[in-house]
């Protein structure tokens, strides 16, 4: 993932609205809760509720549609 779109990504979650990341390694996804400018880090709540800090180079933006709150 480009810097930009991390930077988008931490916005968007500090603002409340969702933003989702799938990471490619793991073949996880999930959503953006909250963010570390400074090191590069996402916060990761998964779809089983398990928490992921992954670091933006290593993710993907994951297309989500508007249906509503990740369960």
């Amino acid at each position: 993932m480009k810097k930009n779109r991390f930077e988008h990504h931490c916005l968007e979650a500090e603002a409340g609205r969702d933003a989702f990341v799938a990471h490619p390694f793991s073949r996880e996804e999930g959503m953006v809760i909250s963010c570390s400018l400074t090191s590069g880090h996402m916060l990761i709540k998964t779809p089983d509720s398990n928490k992921r800090c992954w670091d933006y180079r290593e993710c993907e933006d994951l297309n989500h549609p508007k249906s509503g709150p990740m369960v």
